[in-house]
C-alpha cells in the first residue's frame, strides 16, 4: 500500500462551541474514556442525556454539563498526579469548563451550531487478505470496528464536531474485500499496517453536486432498523424490527432523506456484534435496503449521505449509496448476494 499520510478534512469554523467540546472530550480522554452508561450511572443521569452531551452540536444545558465534567475531573485526577491538593485541582478543572460554558453560551445561537460540511472524503480500500489483520477483521466486526475507529484521531471516545462524522462499511464480491471508509474529518492511514490494502483510492462525496430534484438514482442501505417499545417509567427499549416492518421503516427514513420510493426490497443480515461481554453481549440487526427512488430534496439527501442513515453507524451500518438509475451498487456482503441490478 506504500506510506499514507493524513487527508486534510475541509475546514471547520472556529467557535467557543467548539472549544467546550474539544475540552469535554479531552476530559474524557483523561478519565480513560468511561462508557456513556458508566458515566450516568455514577452522576445520576439518563445514558441518552449524557450521550447528547458528547454528541450534539450545540450549547448543552448547564446542570448536566457540570455533573459529567465534575464525574470525568475525578476520574481525570486519579490517573495524573498533581502537586495542589484534589480540591484545588477539581476547582481548576470545573472552572476552567465552566468559563468555556458561558463563553459558549454567550457567542449566540448563531454560531453555537456546528454546519456539517457540503462534502466528505470516502477511502477504498481493496484488502489484502495475506494480512494478518485483515483476516481478523474479516471474521469479527468488532476487530473491524475498532481498526477503522483507529484510522481518526479523535474517535476513541464519542464522537464530535472537530472530529467529523466517520462512516464504513464492508463489502465482499467474488472473493474481494473492499472497505469503504467516509468521513468528513481527517483519516490517518498510518495507522494501519503497510500491506493492509492492495490498493487504495480516494473519492469525493458531494452529492448534492450531482443530483437533482426529480432524479431517478438506485440505493443501497445496510441499516440498523429499529424501532420504540414502550417501556416503564419514561425511557423506551429499542428493538430490532420484524420483516413485515422493513417497508415501513424505509420509506419513513427515506422521507425524511429526500427521497420518494419507487420500488425497495429488504432481506436480512448476519447481526453485528456490537459489544462481547460474556453475560451481556450487544448484537445490531442489520437489513439491507435496496431499490430505487426520486429524488425530493437535494439539501436532505445531501444530509443523509454525509451523516448516514439509522442507528449502529459506528459498527459498519447506516452508509448510504447512490448512483444514477441503470448503474449497479449491489455487492457481495458478509457471504449474501446482493439482488439490484
Amino acid at each position: 500500500m506504500g506510506r499514507a499520510g493524513e487527508i486534510n478534512r475541509p475546514d471547520l469554523p472556529v467557535g467557543r462551541m467548539r472549544d467546550l467540546n474539544a475540552a469535554l472530550h479531552e476530559l474524557h480522554r483523561e478519565a480513560g474514556f468511561p462508557s456513556v452508561r458508566e458515566l450516568a450511572r455514577a452522576v445520576g443521569l439518563g445514558h441518552s442525556t449524557v450521550h447528547n452531551l458528547f454528541t450534539r452540536d450545540r450549547v448543552p444545558q448547564y446542570d448536566p454539563f457540570m455533573a459529567v465534567a465534575g464525574g470525568l475531573a475525578l476520574r481525570a485526577l486519579a490517573h495524573r498526579p498533581t502537586g495542589d491538593s484534589q480540591e484545588q485541582a477539581l476547582d481548576a478543572i470545573c472552572g476552567h469548563l465552566h468559563e468555556l460554558w458561558h463563553r459558549a453560551k454567550s457567542e449566540g445561537s448563531a454560531q453555537q451550531t456546528w454546519q456539517p460540511p457540503h462534502s466528505a472524503h470516502q477511502i477504498v480500500l481493496r484488502l489484502n487478505r495475506r494480512n494478518l489483520q485483515v483476516l481478523r477483521d474479516l471474521g469479527d466486526f468488532l476487530h473491524l470496528h475498532h481498526t477503522v475507529r483507529s484510522l481518526s484521531p479523535n474517535t476513541a471516545g464519542h464522537g464530535s464536531p472537530t472530529a467529523g462524522r466517520l462512516l464504513y462499511r464492508l463489502d465482499v464480491d467474488r472473493g474481494d474485500a473492499i472497505l469503504r471508509v467516509q468521513t468528513t474529518g481527517p483519516l490517518l492511514l498510518s495507522a494501519l499496517t503497510n500491506d493492509y490494502a492492495r490498493t487504495v483510492a480516494v473519492e469525493r462525496v458531494a452529492w448534492s453536486e450531482a443530483g437533482f430534484e426529480g432524479q431517478l438514482v438506485r440505493f443501497l442501505l445496510d441499516a440498523n432498523a429499529t424501532r420504540a417499545m414502550p417501556g416503564a417509567g419514561r425511557h423506551s427499549k429499542r428493538v430490532g424490527i420484524r420483516p413485515a416492518e422493513a417497508t415501513a421503516w424505509w420509506e419513513r427514513h427515506a422521507s425524511r432523506s429526500g427521497l420518494a420510493t419507487v420500488e425497495v426490497r429488504s432481506q436480512p443480515l448476519k447481526p453485528v456484534v456490537a459489544k462481547r461481554e460474556a453475560r451481556n453481549p450487544t448484537f445490531l440487526q442489520a437489513t439491507r435496503f435496496e431499490g430505487l427512488a426520486v429524488i425530493t430534496d437535494p439539501i436532505a439527501l445531501q444530509r443523509a449521505v454525509l451523516s448516514g442513515m439509522g442507528r449502529g453507524r459506528a459498527y459498519g451500518l447506516g452508509l448510504l449509496r447512490l448512483r444514477k438509475a441503470g448503474s449497479d451498487v449491489s455487492p457481495t456482503r458478509n457471504g449474501t448476494q446482493g439482488t439490484a441490478r
